[in-house]
């Protein structure tokens, strides 16, 4: 495998080392992450990674974080919601969530607030940048990022004024209006605020009520204060407020965007959330941070589960509820949530090692209301964590630095429910990583890193409360799950060419995934019942290429691609899936975005991005279709103004992005069939852009 690897990186350095056709006036901007305690240069981070940035956000038209994701390498999204609020990365991450707790594998920070498993949080305006964490964070996040993270910041407070108004319209009746201002308020604090909406009638025509059904109304008012209270001591204060009252109507018996339901569902979110970080610079040896971040939040998430009418005014329309043997029920998830953390953080003044402590609380109050169900279903659980952790990086040479890191984590979670089910779980979990970096030329980068992520076991409720209903066959197994863990082997290259105008990386990995938690799905005359198992393990193992090339003064040209091979592997009660490929993980997934200066304010930019088939589910062998999307803008910009025209899957193709396979229609006597939720058609848009 060794020679494999130099062979690569030979191939890499060549590459770098021949000059753009071009001048050395438009080197291609240094992108800052600060993925391994630091921040430093995402061409010198040991680990695989994508920055998205304002640029990205503009061509794409962009809102939400979903409608970014195509263009990363091994990055894959699911919705069965408003949105897509379920990010996989290298295979690995949630799908959905119904009656029990979820511990998401991709965690989701922003502006340094715990977000995790609330995806429908990720609006994009004034977000400065977005990084995308490959493979396991657990020394740096801990639990909740065994598959990788997500890292979205918006944009920094600075004493000088500044002015952002943002107004966009586009088909679907969908419009939208920001405005972002920053001031300073004395010598020392300076702060920043801002406020967007953002409605659309969605993409789902609901031809009995004669209504747009799936339609998205979503605000977010964020507010930074920052102060500098002397050489050695600064604080900031972070405050989010997020009002989404989307509606959810997605899936119909005829698999297209008419819907019939009666009942159509709701997918909402309110919530309040805050952080402070405090940074201490005075002490001799060490720098000290301490942060505290609190969220508070209702979630609404309910649906009409027969897709359809049954009024006998309207026959046609209402033809499967009025069958003999149709049915009308509906369901529906509130949420109660909060949670809190602590984290506090010793660091050398060179960052050469960082060491700490984290604390973490998140509590889940949940009522059920479901057609079937004598009396609603209640449930409440709580999760804490305490971790300890540490990071040291050794100079070995002037070439050469060593890091290695490690993370010891307690957890102890509690469940009860009005079924009388209770459980309680808790456990010692470890992540660590040993990475080599090696710098070949002053440009080019070369490490190897060992990784270890890890994921909390639990308590599977609606399995306990329901193990003895007929014909589900729920064995003691699976009544609880226990923690996965996740090795990650990784080698990887990053260069940059001498001009600084191509930088490229290549990163190549092998997981592997012990205890490997795997959500299942049962169905009994239309009756679910869905709980965590774990398979003996399973393997993901692929490549990721990413870069960057000023071509010429005028013509930039942005690539990625993705491979990904996974199985599963064990055998499981009614299911068999030894060998099998995980969901959500295409074999291949590319973007290539090519943008060019027409004049001195006119730019372009047309983009391709896909993937590869992939199955929707562990629980069926349903697959959704590979996909080819083409992507386009045009923009001007003036002085302080700007305008852009852009458009999303210019070739209006059918994008899966949820399915289901189960029987559900009764006009074709409940056979088993597949449904899918369909993603965004064509979409086209205009946005208008103030920057002072």
């Amino acid at each position: 495998m060794m020679p494999k690897y130099s062979l690569l990186s030979a191939s890499i350095i060549a590459l770098l080392s021949h000059t753009a056709v071009a001048n050395d006036n438009n080197p291609i901007e240094t992108i800052e992450v600060t993925g391994d305690f630091k921040r430093e240069s995402l061409q010198t981070l040991s680990a695989s990674a994508s920055v998205l940035g304002t640029d990205a956000i503009v061509n794409r038209g962009a809102n939400y974080l979903d409608q970014l994701l195509n263009s990363t390498a091994n990055i894959n999204f699911t919705a069965g919601a408003s949105r897509g609020r379920f990010v996989q990365i290298r295979g690995v991450g949630l799908r959905s969530q119904f009656v029990d707790p979820i511990h998401p594998s991709v965690g989701m920070l922003i502006d340094n607030i715990d977000y995790s498993g609330l995806g429908g949080s990720a609006l994009l305006f004034d977000v400065e940048q977005i990084a995308l964490y490959r493979g396991p964070q657990g020394t740096r996040f801990g639990a909740d990022a065994m598959a990788g993270m997500i890292d979205v910041q918006t944009h920094a407070v600075t004493h000088e004024p500044a002015l952002n108004v943002q107004l966009g319209v586009g088909n679907y009746s969908s419009y939208e209006a920001g405005i972002a201002a920053g001031t300073s308020l004395s010598d020392s604090t300076a702060m920043r605020a801002s406020y967007y909406q953002h409605q659309s009638d969605g993409y789902t025509d609901n031809v009995y009520l004669n209504d747009a059904t799936q339609t998205q109304d979503e605000q977010v008012a964020r507010i930074k204060l920052r102060t500098q209270w002397n050489s050695t001591l600064s604080t900031e204060l972070v405050a989010h407020h997020i009002d989404i009252d989307n509606g959810y109507d997605a899936f119909t018996l005829s698999n297209d965007r008419k819907s019939s339901a009666d009942e159509p569902g709701q997918d909402n979110q309110q919530s309040d959330a805050f952080a402070l970080t405090t940074k201490y610079s005075g002490a001799a040896l060490f720098d000290v941070a301490i942060l505290i971040s609190g969220l508070t939040g209702d979630t609404l998430y309910s649906y009409d589960e027969d897709w359809t009418c049954n009024d006998s005014s309207k026959p046609t329309v209402c033809a499967a509820g009025l069958h003999p043997y149709g049915y009308s029920s509906t369901d529906s998830y509130q949420r109660e949530h909060e949670r809190g953390t602590f984290e506090l953080t010793f660091s050398d003044k060179n960052n050469n090692w960082v060491s700490g402590l984290s604390a973490k609380r998140k509590q889940v109050a949940l009522t059920r209301a479901y057609t079937w169900q004598a009396q609603d279903f209640s449930s409440h659980y709580d999760v804490s964590h305490l971790a300890l952790f540490g990071q040291k990086v050794t100079q070995l040479s002037d070439k050469t630095e060593l890091v290695t890191g490690l993370r010891g984590e307690y957890y102890d979670s509690d469940y009860f429910d009005n079924n009388g089910i209770t459980g309680n779980t808790d456990d010692w979990m470890w992540g660590a990583k040993v990475a080599l970096e090696h710098f070949v030329v002053p440009r080019t980068m070369i490490y190897t890193s060992l990784s270890r992520g890890y994921k909390i076991g639990g308590v599977n409720g609606q399995a306990l409360a329901q193990a003895k209903d007929e014909g589900l066959n729920i064995t003691s197994d699976s009544y609880n799950f226990t923690p996965e863990y996740l090795w990650n082997l990784e080698f990887g290259v990053k260069g940059s060419s001498e001009d600084n105008r191509h930088t490229v990386r290549v990163s190549a990995f092998y997981m592997h995934r012990d205890d490997m938690q795997v959500k299942r799905s049962i169905e009994v005359e239309r009756k679910f019942l869905e709980f965590i198992d774990n398979a003996t393990q399973g393997r993901n193992y692929g490549l990721e290429v990413e870069g960057n090339l000023q071509y010429t003064d005028r013509l930039n040209l942005a690539y990625s691609a993705g491979y990904l091979d996974t199985k599963v592997e064990g055998d499981f009660a009614q299911l068999t899936l030894d060998g099998r490929e995980q969901a959500q993980a295409p074999r291949y997934q590319y973007s290539l975005a090519v943008n060019y200066q027409v004049t001195e304010r006119l730019f372009a930019e047309v983009s391709v991005e896909g993937k590869d088939d992939y199955y929707h589910s562990i629980s069926h062998d349903a697959k959704a279709d590979n996909s080819n999307l083409l992507n386009a803008s045009i923009s001007y910009y003036a002085n302080s103004w700007s305008l852009t025209a852009w458009g999303r899957n210019l070739a209006d193709e059918d994008v899966e992005v949820r399915g289901f396979r189960f029987p559900n229609n009764p006009l074709k006597d409940y056979i088993e069939e597949t449904y899918v939720q369909y993603g965004e058609p064509r979409l086209l848009g205009l946005t208008f852009k103030y920057e002072l």
